[in-house]
């Protein structure tokens, strides 16, 4: 959790901060700016960042970046002291460097360390610490909005005291880390990183299903810095973002999504029963869609005139929870895959090439959320308001979801079998060990009942084909 504290809470330090510097007509750019500067390094830095955790032992790739972040989180501070608007948004840049070079490293790590039945239940504990870090990421860096105004610059120590504390936490955690060696210590470094960016792609794209999922996993955090840079607004517009602590009342919403993005990861790891299951997606994606579009029919102010939270606050905190829960379920099977599909020899270019894609994808929403927040007429009401963009996200997410299920039937219909059978039957495999991850194999039943062939379904990790005879007095399941 603590290796992504930071990350959050200086991202919305610095958005508060930068919040007091314009007019409230601005606001849009001051958090698209925000989301631009620690996404812009991603794509820029997304060869380097493969080649260090292929070139070397990713181990120290992530110690040398948590030590990375103690310096960068005194320049953050020194910034604010300054009082330098562009000056905060740079170091915040910085640590979106600092954040790129860490991720392959840091995700590639897991099946490094990890048996592959350990790969989906650990994705699901990490992002259940992700979340964590989030919530109290947010929650931190909007109360420091509040508690060092203005500017930042009252009550400096505060901010000092946190930002470096928790860099230093960081970093000595980063030491108890499992050393492991270099995937390719022959790698060469990208001196032109785009033909290295498109060798990354390339090596990405020659597997269909592992670029399917890359692109999921895009599509998942487009949608997700959409929400998040529109929970601010939403608040807004709610009447809860006023007063002397008017940032600190944007961190319980933001909570609330967090949390459910935990849930969601835990249960994601749960129901993959050791597996990296792909079932997971059309469940994850629903529940998404449909908490972003009841986001829209929330009624009424968030705030009453006596400063009390509403129900409608405790409903659109209900609905952003909702809306955590199909994240998770949707974006751990997609981790998962990539790890645990992805060549040890070629993983740091895929995982780079993945996180390309996503962060293309989400500082294309970054542009897409201003747009769509641009003051129009007299009164200078935004094009759409902050209900109406999650109604277009819960829209926009059902042709993702029908579009998986037809891509991946066998998988989802496997998920749902698997959720009936366990609901009504205990079920205990034994020698699971003995079924090879690849190459063919003859999965034979004794048949007793006309449940066998669910029962191999829901045993099996991976595809199967099912042969019967047509009187049903045996049959034979065949892996291709």
């Amino acid at each position: 959790m603590l290796f992504r504290s930071n990350d959050n809470i200086f991202r919305w330090l610095v958005v508060g901060i930068g919040k007091q510097y314009v007019e409230p007509t601005n606001v849009r750019y001051v958090l698209t700016a925000g989301m631009i500067s620690f996404v812009m390094p991603y794509l820029l830095l997304a060869a380097p960042s493969g080649y260090l955790a292929d070139r070397y032992a990713k181990r120290s790739v992530i110690v040398i970046c948590k030590f990375a972040e103690i310096v960068l989180m005194a320049l953050a501070l020194a910034a604010i002291w300054a009082g330098s608007f562009y000056g905060i948004f740079v170091v915040l840049a910085l640590m979106g460097a600092q954040s790129c070079l860490f991720s392959p490293a840091r995700m590639g790590a897991i099946p490094e360390m990890l048996r592959p039945e350990c790969i989906s239940a650990a994705n699901g504990l990490m992002g259940l610490a992700t979340v964590l870090a989030t919530v109290v990421g947010a929650a931190v860096g909007n109360v420091l909005t509040d508690y060092t105004r203005p500017l930042g610059q009252e009550r400096l120590w505060l901010s000092a005291a946190i930002l470096i504390g928790v860099a230093i936490a960081g970093w000595l955690l980063s030491l108890l880390l499992l050393r492991s060696p270099a995937a390719d210590s022959s790698r060469r470094f990208p001196w032109n990183p785009l033909p290295q960016v498109l060798a990354d792609f390339r090596i990405l794209a020659s597997n269909r299903a592992m670029l399917r999922v890359a692109l999921g996993s895009m599509f998942f955090w487009s949608l997700g810095s959409l929400a998040n840079m529109n929970i601010d607004q939403y608040v807004f517009e709610g009447r809860a973002a006023e007063g002397e602590f008017a940032q600190t009342q944007v961190a319980p919403l933001l909570a609330c999504l967090a949390i459910g993005v935990g849930l969601g990861s835990v249960l994601a790891g749960i129901w993959s029963a050791g597996r990296v299951e792909l079932g997971l997606l059309p469940l994850g994606g629903m529940l998404l869609a449909a908490g972003s579009a009841l986001l829209f029919f929330v009624d009424g102010d968030l705030i009453s005139t006596e400063s009390k939270i509403t129900v409608s606050y405790l409903i659109a905190c209900g609905f952003l929870g909702l809306v955590g829960v199909g994240a998770g379920m949707f974006d751990v099977p997609l981790q998962s895959y990539l790890q645990h599909r992805s060549p040890p020899e070629a993983r740091g270019s895929i995982l780079a090439a993945s996180n390309f894609l996503t962060f293309a994808g989400i500082l294309l929403s970054s542009g897409i959320f201003c747009a769509l927040r641009m003051p129009v007429g007299e009164d200078a009401e935004p094009l759409f308001s902050s209900r109406q963009i999650f109604l277009l996200a819960g829209i926009v997410t059902v042709p993702v979801c029908a579009y998986i299920v037809w891509l991946i039937p066998q998988a989802t219909i496997r998920f749902v079998v698997w959720l009936a059978t366990h609901t009504i039957y205990r079920i205990r495999v034994h020698g699971g060990e003995n079924l090879p991850e690849t190459g063919g194999a003859l999965l034979v039943p004794n048949h007793v009942s006309y449940v066998d062939a669910t029962m191999l379904l829901v045993a099996s990790s991976r595809p199967i084909r099912v042969i019967a005879w047509a009187g049903l007095a045996i049959s034979v399941t065949a892996i291709g």
